[in-house]
């Protein structure tokens, strides 16, 4: 096997290389968070809500689901639930540590009630984001095809939202 050693003038172009490549990434993601919260500021203006809301974690969530007729303390106590009993059970436990002439080897194992825990948790994410994308598209007047798209690239839906010409109907929001 052969190595190859950089010279310093090849190891600062790569450097700058991957720090360009950082640097389009970073702005990139600044672009699509400063989008995305002007189209989460528009749809909480097209449902009557103020804009600003959209700045707060948590609290905009809370909107959200307001907004589409949710109850949110439901599944934030679902959620929070499954959180914590991942947390008291599903820490990684060392069961075995075996020394050998080539070093120690821990084995671990997770707790069946922690995994059952996570998975949980992430089942219960998926079914509401689910629902409340076909909320937020019935409370927009839109179908179950667009309720796909929102689950499925929820960026560029909730643009279209923002920025389309649909309309906020509060009695298709609170139909269940």
């Amino acid at each position: 096997m052969t190595t190859t050693t950089l010279t310093t003038g090849e190891a600062a172009v790569a450097g700058a290389a991957i720090g360009g490549v950082f640097i389009v990434a970073a702005l990139i993601s600044i672009a699509v968070l400063v989008l995305g919260i002007i189209a989460g500021w528009k749809i909480f203006k097209k449902a009557g809500q103020p804009g600003w809301k959209i700045l707060i974690p948590f609290y905009n969530a809370y909107i959200l689901f307001k907004i589409v007729g949710m109850n949110f303390w439901g599944w934030f106590a679902a959620l929070l639930g499954c959180s914590l009993v991942y947390g008291f059970f599903g820490g990684v436990n060392f069961t075995d540590i075996t020394e050998t002439t080539n070093g120690i080897y821990f084995s671990m194992n997770m707790n069946t009630i922690g995994w059952i825990a996570y998975v949980a948790e992430a089942i219960i994410s998926i079914v509401m984001m689910a629902i409340l994308s076909k909320r937020l598209a019935t409370a927009f007047k839109k179908g179950t095809g667009f309720a796909v798209g929102l689950f499925f690239l929820p960026f560029i839906f909730e643009m279209i939202l923002a920025f389309g010409s649909a309309k906020y109907d509060k009695k298709a929001a609170l139909k269940k």
